[in-house]
């Protein structure tokens, strides 16, 4: 009897898993240029859960990695409109990397401008959305909201600390002006549902 019960359980789970929906979506960014890549899990009608992984390209380069909870208005997580809650974290280099990045003091004396070249940001942000699903599992997706991550450090060699409070401001505006930290949160995504 135990054994028919354990059977009649892993059959109702194993088709409760094959009955969900999951997509893989894809896009690039064009103000601070960056591909996306995102796989969704829908696991209820009306609930989906998934992560995204950012590359960017220009200034502060690097991977982020985002996971997501959203909730569709409608009891379809195939399509409709959706709220979004976001958190993660990301690696960055400096917008100045580079190996050779060096300051020569007036005593002749070189150093590397930068402690450490990269750098962790974490954050999350919120978002509402909209997904289109064609009956050939075409998906459009896109999304429109805040989020808010944390600035680069200030991790300049102790020689440096005479220029370190500017260098880092001029940096931290960049990273929220075209970079990375930009507060708005625009995606536009194609893919396939599967």
């Amino acid at each position: 009897m135990k054994k028919i019960i354990l059977l009649l359980f892993v059959g109702a789970l194993a088709s409760n898993v094959s009955a969900q929906s999951n997509s893989v979506t894809a896009g690039m960014g064009l103000l601070n240029t960056k591909i996306r890549v995102q796989l969704e899990h829908g696991f209820n009608d009306n609930m989906s859960t998934g992560a995204n992984l950012s590359y960017y390209m220009v200034n502060w380069k690097g991977p982020r990695l985002e996971g997501f909870y959203r909730i569709y208005f409608t009891d379809d997580n195939e399509k409709g409109m959706f709220a979004q809650a976001k958190a993660g974290a990301g690696f960055f280099s400096n917008v100045w990397d580079g190996d050779d990045l060096t300051f020569t003091d007036y005593n002749g004396i070189t150093y590397d401008v930068y402690e450490s070249n990269t750098w962790m940001t974490v954050g999350g942000g919120i978002a509402f959305g909209g997904k289109i699903t064609t009956r050939g599992g075409f998906v459009f997706e896109t999304t429109l909201g805040y989020h808010f991550w944390t600035p680069p450090l200030e991790n300049y060699t102790d020689e440096y600390n005479n220029y370190a409070a500017a260098a880092n401001a001029v940096e931290t505006i960049g990273y929220y002006v075209v970079g990375p930290g930009f507060p708005i949160d625009m995606q536009v995504k194609f893919g396939f549902n599967f």
